[in-house]
């Protein structure tokens, strides 16, 4: 794997071209919404372009990470094929929770579907989601079931099972990502020591991939070792470095920053819902 193959081959056929209008719908949408939002919106208050520029950003790095050399190599690759997923953890997921997704459609929606989008928040569904246990859960779960050899192996050979799981890992950092940046008005905001927790609770299932991957004496993955003969032991052993590599100082970083700063008094969550800040 290299620089020049991950950024100069590309693959644009009819399932890239899908993908790409996807992303492209998404962005329209995201869009028209901040346009009537701004247009509708009697308090004068007008949506941060920085929301919009993030939500734009990632899309536009999802569309490079999937269809550019990094998904290309994606499948004879496992090094190529764990980038492309710390890539949707750690960049993208960020990156569309920080463009604040819920807190614009309470900006451009009318007051009755504001009313039934807090209501839907406020369930106990959405609750545990977003909560610190439910979300590092989740996103644990997601992430050691889909390293399982059999189901890793059925993403391989299965387009479908691969964009589901594509899906899958972009939802549940999303849930993580979410209410630790805070842009959303979310049921609950995690107090300064709960998002150390999560952050540290993330890192786990990830390192413990890393380790196994790292240490194991042949390919764990069939497929990879058809492919490159040999070389898969290396290249395993390289999927390894960029995991734990990429998931230090994307979770351990913010966490010692956030045990750095003073606590502050957290605001009352009552009535947040209900409010339609930018």
């Amino acid at each position: 794997m290299n620089l020049r193959a991950l950024t100069s081959v590309w693959t644009i056929d009819s399932e890239a071209m899908t993908l790409l209008g996807q992303l492209a719908a998404l962005a329209a949408l995201y869009v028209a919404a901040v346009a009537h939002g701004n247009r509708t919106n009697r308090s004068r208050r007008r949506w941060p372009r920085r929301r919009t520029v993030c939500f734009l950003a990632g899309l536009a790095v999802a569309g490079i990470d999937l269809c550019s050399g990094i998904g290309t190599q994606a499948d004879s690759r496992l090094s190529a094929h764990m980038l492309e997923h710390m890539i949707l953890w750690l960049i993208v997921a960020p990156l569309l929770a920080a463009a604040a997704p819920v807190r614009l459609a309470f900006y451009s929606l009318p007051r009755a579907s504001r009313r039934r989008l807090a209501q839907c928040l406020r369930s106990r569904a959405i609750s545990t989601l977003t909560g610190t246990l439910g979300a590092v859960s989740v996103f644990s779960l997601v992430l050691l079931l889909t390293h399982v050899p059999a189901v890793y192996g059925l993403t391989l050979t299965n387009q479908y099972a691969h964009e589901a799981e594509h899906a899958l890992y972009l939802i549940t950092a999303l849930l993580v990502w979410a209410p630790l940046i805070g842009a959303d008005p979310l049921p609950h905001r995690p107090s300064a020591r709960r998002q150390i927790a999560c952050t540290s609770l993330c890192m786990v299932p990830m390192l413990l991939i890393a380790v196994w991957l790292a240490l194991a004496p042949h390919p764990v993955y069939l497929h990879y070792l058809a492919v490159l003969g040999p070389k898969a032991l290396h290249d395993q052993r390289l999927a390894a470095t960029i995991m734990w590599a990429g998931c230090l100082p994307a979770f351990a970083v913010p966490a010692v920053a956030r045990a750095a700063q003073r606590p502050s008094i957290r605001p009352s969550s009552r009535g947040r819902l209900n409010r339609v800040p930018a």
